[in-house]
């Protein structure tokens, strides 16, 4: 899923597609989710609970898929309240969390989260009533030291210690120190949430390096509280290494070697995994679109996953070979360009052998065209994180229309003049029933548009037809 950066390290683009991937969120109903289920489960387990951790280290995550829906670019940056302490930027600046509250009821008035553009609709008062964002910056005392919170890390040697001391310390101080709506059950609605939370998460894994023969959890082995209004509850166990759910920080060891090239329809490759958690990365390049299989072999239990096109954070698809003596195997219609694979044991635990090859699909299928002005052409997103690649040509220059129909939440993304790679706009259709459309002027040349679900895990049917 890509590299969890520090917030005052983040580049004025990387602030700004943050904050645009949470007003997109925002604004098509699944960003008030969160606050809803925060807000509901907030006496229920979700805090002074063994499973504060792994239930914030999942809700985090989901967001995050969501955020990556929008731009697969993003991922949340932590705060780090030990270095910046201050009530101004890096952190409470125009451009990226806005500012404190101002006035007797403590409205923020300045940055992209100020009312009216964004409107708080699951409330929590006293402190949290709407409709405007609320914060009161140092009013409710100070944040946690450095010294207090490597205290934190070095003293507690179980889990069991660790984990209330985190949150009492490191956590529920910083909600206080924020005030406002972020010290309300609905403390969701201040978007400073998930970077306080992240960097608490980044603290979760800190401290297992720190005590590697600690257990990383202990508590309930069960199902936690669904993080989601509807949604089936994990169990705790799977999401104590962050690293095998796809994301690091930029403050974890760097991993060991580089990254390997491998060529399409070459033998074979032998590699292992030498060390517990160790995770290998490949790429390969593809030169124009088609059907590809990705593939180990050998009787080491491994999970495979594949990035791009052209990002190493962008997930396309995963694949577990569950259990020995199994392979690990994708087939994907891939555009082209360069993608990235990362293998890792499925235990954390786990080493040994495998091989791995990459090679087209023996039954290439042509990419589907669309006849501008013509009928839709139907389509189906039938496995999680499919991705369709249709083409058309643009006889002449002018405006035209890109469009799904359907019940399937679809995400477009249009290539061209004459590429596969070269970026023209995209867009997401913001909700079941609601068309993704792209008006763009286009000059004369072949294009293709990539259809994808809004959610990773979706399928469903749906038509695509071009307009001019």
């Amino acid at each position: 899923m890509g590299v969890r950066k520090n917030a005052s390290t983040l580049t004025a683009d990387e602030k700004a597609r943050f904050v645009a991937a949470l007003l997109q969120v925002k604004a098509n109903g699944r960003y008030d989710q969160y606050v809803l289920q925060h807000r509901d489960l907030f006496q229920l387990g979700i805090h002074n609970n063994p499973i504060f951790l792994p239930w914030h280290r999942e809700f985090l995550l989901q967001l995050e898929l969501d955020l990556q829906s929008v731009d697969p670019t993003v991922s949340i940056p932590y705060w780090d309240w030990t270095v910046d302490r201050s009530v101004g930027p890096p952190i409470w600046s125009n451009d990226f969390m806005g500012g404190d509250g101002q006035g007797p009821d403590r409205r923020v008035t300045t940055g992209p989260f100020a009312f009216p553009a964004w409107v708080l609709n699951v409330t929590s008062p006293p402190f949290d009533p709407g409709p405007a964002l609320r914060r009161e910056l140092g009013g409710g005392g100070s944040l946690p030291t450095a010294s207090q919170v490597n205290s934190v890390l070095g003293s507690s040697l179980t889990y069991s210690t660790f984990r209330p001391s985190s949150e009492q310390f490191a956590h529920n101080t910083v909600h206080v120190f924020i005030g406002g709506s972020a010290a309300a059950a609905s403390s969701p609605n201040d978007p400073a949430f998930f970077l306080l939370h992240c960097n608490l998460d980044r603290l979760w894994a800190e401290w297992q390096r720190l005590h590697p023969t600690a257990a990383p959890y202990s508590g309930p082995a069960g199902p936690m509280l669904p993080v989601l209004p509807g949604s089936a509850g994990v169990i705790p166990g799977s999401l104590v290494n962050h690293t095998t759910l796809g994301y690091t920080y930029d403050t974890d060891p760097a991993a060991p070697s580089g990254i390997i090239d491998l060529t399409v329809g070459a033998p074979t490759m032998a590699a292992s995994i030498g060390q517990p958690s160790e995770i290998d990365a490949y790429r390969f390049a593809v030169a124009t679109a088609g059907s590809f299989i990705i593939e180990t072999e050998g009787p080491t239990d491994v999970l495979m996953s594949l990035f791009g096109p052209n990002s190493e954070t962008a997930l396309v698809t995963e694949d577990d070979d569950s259990g020995q003596d199994r392979n690990a195997r994708i087939v994907s219609n891939l555009s082209a360009g360069t993608y990235f694979v990362r293998i890792r044991h499925y235990e954390t635990s786990g080493t040994g052998t495998y091989g791995i090859s990459v090679r087209a699909d023996a039954a290439q299928p042509a990419i589907p065209e669309i006849q501008v002005n013509g009928p839709p052409v139907q389509g189906d997103i039938q496995a999680a994180n499919e991705s369709d690649i249709y083409r058309f040509a643009a006889t002449v220059t002018g405006l035209y229309t890109i469009e799904t129909a359907g019940n399937t939440d679809t995400f477009v993304t249009l290539f061209g003049p004459n590429s596969e790679t070269a970026l023209i706009a995209q867009d997401d259709d913001s909700g079941p029933g609601v068309n993704s459309l792209i008006n763009a002027d286009l000059a004369a040349g072949i294009y293709f548009a990539r259809v994808r679900h809004y959610s990773p895990a979706g399928t469903g049917a749906y038509s695509i037809s071009v307009r001019r």
